[in-house]
């Protein structure tokens, strides 16, 4: 892997987890740890992150900063969820129940459900909490738990405890990885174990995720894509041998919002 590639993950990776521990990120990658914190030093002196013992921490001012310091691949990126949540979007109907995990695409949804009546949505995200806690024809349910700060989201034993109480109509779910054989993965337990609990207590479940997941595997492994779904959302520059592997075992793959509407 290149460095100008790595660098880029790392970034995304701050981007959706706000902090990163090097010995995890060193596994994931498949490089050593001498090698990122080299990575780390330069992402220091851009002024993106601050390294702490073991790790670094995405520098604030949240968003504000990210959308001021995008470079080029990363603001491809940040188009990519937008589009990704514009066809979430036409699957979500009035008078829905549904769940967004916690996770940068969706928040987008969530941006975007104003145009939206009568929903009743589920999360663990407080800023997805937050973002649609003014609309008037929208009920919000934040599921109890312990705060992650890096994510801004709630976890734990509450977490699943309050889940279990809900069933939901459509669950959107958020991944970091997937890889040539299909297993999904996310980048900490406490996000496997939300998904594994949300998948249980939902009619529909679609995973999300920018093309950059695919061949990419983060730490903890949530299932097989063909156990989780039968649907996906993603970029359009998905990796064509992806696609073919996708349609072979009868996943729904919708890349563009004409894509979905060639599905009805």
């Amino acid at each position: 892997m290149f460095a100008i590639e790595r660098i880029k993950i790392i970034k995304n990776y701050l981007i959706e987890n706000k902090q990163l521990e090097v010995n995890i990120l060193s596994k994931m990658l498949n490089v050593s740890e001498v090698t990122i914190r080299r990575d780390l030093e330069k992402l220091e002196k851009e002024g993106f992150i601050t390294r702490t013992h073991g790790g670094a921490v995405l520098n604030s001012e949240d968003n504000i900063y990210i959308e001021n310091n995008l470079t080029d691949n990363a603001y491809e990126e940040s188009t990519d969820y937008n589009d990704i949540a514009d066809i979430a979007i036409e699957m979500i109907n009035d008078d829905d129940v549904i769940m967004l995990s916690n996770g940068i695409i969706n928040l987008s949804i969530a941006k975007k459900l104003i145009t939206k009546k009568n929903l009743t949505i589920v999360t663990n995200d407080i800023l997805i909490a937050a973002e649609l806690a003014n609309h008037q024809t929208i009920k919000v349910i934040l599921l109890g738990g312990v705060i992650d700060s890096s994510t801004k989201s709630v976890f734990g034993t509450l977490t699943i405890d309050n889940l279990n109480l809900f069933f939901v109509n459509k669950l959107f779910i958020e991944v970091n990885g997937i890889s040539s054989n299909l297993d999904v993965t996310v980048s900490s337990i406490n996000i496997a174990s939300l998904i594994q609990a949300s998948i249980k207590n939902s009619n529909e479940r679609i995973v999300l995720c920018s093309s950059e997941a695919f061949k990419k595997n983060s730490f903890y492994k949530v299932g097989k894509l063909t156990e989780i779904t039968e649907k996906i959302i993603t970029s359009p520059n998905i990796d064509d041998n992806f696609k073919t592997e996708i349609f072979n075992n009868n996943i729904q793959l919708f890349t563009s919002v004409n894509a979905f509407e060639d599905h009805l």
